[in-house]
């Protein structure tokens, strides 16, 4: 009984000061014009830390809301982008059904590595989305990696950082061509190779998919030239930026090319 005695003493107490401090205030407000501005920012100060937090806290929890929704918005121009190009080149021919050389899937990486001899990406696509082996994995800033195994809801792809892989990329203005492949170091470097020694190259020009392979479409950027050097006295080794950071990836595109069964064929009949 003592003890519930003295809590209660105790609030009342702290409820007393609590309502005379209140009445301090107020009376100092009403009296004063400048202990009424100092108090009046604090207030103000007090509303906008709140307004700030709360205001990054909804960013926050609506971020992947929207980034969703954005890559959706992307993926359908893109759709939209090669389906006007297969249609332009279309005009020229006799062809009345008008097909897009490709198709994009769109895909959310839930596993990445970066910092391996040879790095993968597990995305939440497979079979049921009609994905299949060999297929290309892009951004809008760079190829990312190849589908190499396929379950029902998910493939595994080896991505471009590794030292096994490579994609064919161009240089702009030249159109020079070469195998891109990664340092094995920092995983935003590449190095393009086989670039003929009399092609004139400048820090900053960019590099794109040169799209001669059934698994990357053309003149997607991939990065921008940091230097060059001679190798072996025949030809040029280019030291790439790489514009995608494989360290922040969430959103893909994994790349159907629609004419990869016809190009197959036509190279097993040529062998």
């Amino acid at each position: 009984m003592k003890s519930r005695y003295g809590l209660l003493s105790t609030l009342t107490a702290i409820a007393l000061f609590l309502a005379l401090e209140t009445i301090s205030i107020l009376l100092v407000v009403e009296k004063g014009v400048v202990q009424r501005f100092k108090v009046m920012g604090a207030v103000r100060s007090a509303q906008s830390w709140v307004w700030t937090r709360t205001s990054r806290i909804g960013y926050y929890f609506n971020y992947k809301a929207e980034n969703e929704r954005l890559t959706a918005e992307n993926l359908q121009l893109r759709q939209q982008l090669v389906r006007y190009a297969a249609a332009r080149a279309a005009l020229d021919s006799v062809a009345v059904v008008v097909e897009p050389d490709y198709t994009f899937i769109g895909a959310s990486v839930i596993k990445n590595s970066v910092d391996r001899q040879h790095n993968h990406l597990i995305l939440n696509r497979g079979r049921e989305e009609g994905i299949e082996t060999g297929m290309g994995v892009v951004t809008a800033h760079g190829a990312i990696g190849i589908v190499s195994a396929v379950s029902r809801h998910y493939c595994y792809v080896l991505s471009l950082l590794g030292t096994d892989q490579s994609v064919s990329a161009k240089l702009a203005g030249s159109g020079a061509f070469g195998p891109m492949v990664w340092t094995g170091k920092q995983p935003d470097q590449a190095i393009l190779r086989e670039i003929p020694v009399h092609v004139t190259v400048a820090p900053g020009d960019t590099v794109y998919s040169s799209g001669f392979s059934t698994i990357y479409p053309p003149d997607i950027p991939l990065g921008t030239v940091v230097e060059s050097k001679v190798s072996k006295g025949s030809s040029q080794e280019i030291t790439v930026r790489l514009m995608e950071d494989f360290r922040t990836l969430h959103n893909v595109y994994i790349v159907k090319d629609n004419r990869r069964e016809e190009l197959e064929e036509l190279y097993e009949q040529a062998r």
